[in-house]
């Protein structure tokens, strides 16, 4: 069992008391040998499947890659760059190591406290109408509520439910994500039955999509993820990485656990050429509507704009995910809002280090503002 002399050094050293030092160390040790199990064992499913990725980088940059992230562990698992370069035939030593990303990235630009952010019952509260997907319903902890948060009796929210336009789109409005819990029903009787025991869902419009997302996978919302970065040295807000998500197999949603694939946007707004799915396996084209990945994402400089006006208002979170989509009319318009459980490998199965040019300032930071020397 690998332990980080390095971290468990600052640990014992920090201005913090022996009691508070102990407590530090144990929950540090619980994380990061968490993070090292769970993704060898993911590494170890995409290998598998993909024997190829097993192959070693040049030799000078896993030396660069080794000594770049070996502040946090002298001996971290290569895995993480060599999958990333294998996909991409880029690599780059400043692709971040996924077990140090959970155990020593993350956790210092995460403020759990403002989870709320992420409460899909709110977003039409905190953001301009029009932003979101219109709310039809609430059910917040138990209790019913129409869409301007009025009080309602089971009854009386039924008595809406039989009034508002259907297919609706029911949702987890909180601590949902990869798509779990999105249900889609067809009338009032379907609503009454799968809404009777749910004690936190949002019932909303579904929308639709623009012909060209829709071109790739019909049957699902095809999305777009977001990535921002608020600098921890000046405060500005940056675009880190765009990815296009969509659906497989005639299913109605299109997160990877159900078999979505995704491809990387560049700078550009082109897609890079290929998608991937949960275990790195590329595809040229769309397994189902043979779509190839090379084609220009539309209103490029409007999804930016979008994406940045939107991050403003979200504070003080350091890294931002936005899930976007393009509707019908052609508006950019935001479907959920994600401040922690990050998937990096959005960017990094592209040959795209998560972090890009403020790789250095982040784990600049992290090393002073280390989670466990607080």
């Amino acid at each position: 069992m690998e332990i980080s002399i390095v971290m468990y050094a600052k640990i014992l050293t920090a201005n913090i008391k022996l009691k508070e030092k102990i407590k530090k160390i144990i929950s540090y040790f619980r994380r990061y040998r968490g993070a090292q199990k769970a993704w060898h064992k993911r590494h170890e499913r995409v290998l598998n499947r993909n024997k190829d990725y097993r192959k070693r980088c040049d030799r000078k940059i896993e030396l660069e890659h080794k000594k770049l992230w070996s502040s946090f562990h002298p001996k971290f698992d290569l895995s993480t760059l060599r999958i990333a370069a294998n996909i991409s035939g880029k690599a780059d030593p400043r692709i971040v190591p996924e077990e140090i990303f959970v155990a020593d990235i993350e956790p210092n630009l995460t403020d759990l406290s403002v989870s709320l952010l992420s409460h899909k019952s709110f977003y039409n509260r905190w953001y301009p109408v029009g932003n979101f997907p219109a709310d039809l319903l609430h059910i917040i902890d138990g209790h019913w509520y129409d869409s301007n948060f009025n009080r309602l009796e089971f009854k009386q929210f039924l008595d809406n439910a039989a009034q508002i336009s259907y297919p609706v789109a029911v949702k987890p409005n909180s601590s949902s994500y990869g798509g779990n819990g999105i249900y889609f029903a067809k009338d009032v009787d379907e609503l009454k039955s799968y809404c009777h025991n749910k004690d936190n869902c949002i019932i909303q419009e579904k929308v639709e999509q623009h012909p060209f997302f829709a071109s790739f996978h019909p049957s699902s919302l095809n999305t777009i993820r977001v990535y921002l970065y608020r600098s921890v040295k000046d405060h500005r807000l940056h675009i880190l990485s765009m990815d296009l998500t969509v659906g497989r197999s005639g299913l109605n949603v299109n997160n990877e656990t159900a078999g979505g694939i995704y491809s990387g946007i560049t700078d550009e707004g082109y897609l890079v050429g290929y998608a991937v799915d949960k275990y790195g396996t590329r595809y040229e084209r769309h397994p189902d509507t043979g779509e190839t990945f090379d084609k220009a994402i539309p209103d490029i400089e409007g999804l930016k704009s979008f994406s940045l006006a939107v991050g403003e208002k979200i504070l003080p979170i350091t890294v931002i995910g936005l899930d976007l989509f393009y509707d019908k009319a052609g508006q950019w318009r935001m479907m959920e809002i994600n401040t922690q459980s990050h998937s990096i490998r959005s960017a990094q199965y592209f040959g795209k280090p998560f972090f890009g040019e403020f790789t250095d300032e982040v784990i600049a930071y992290c090393q002073k503002n280390h989670w466990t020397l607080r």
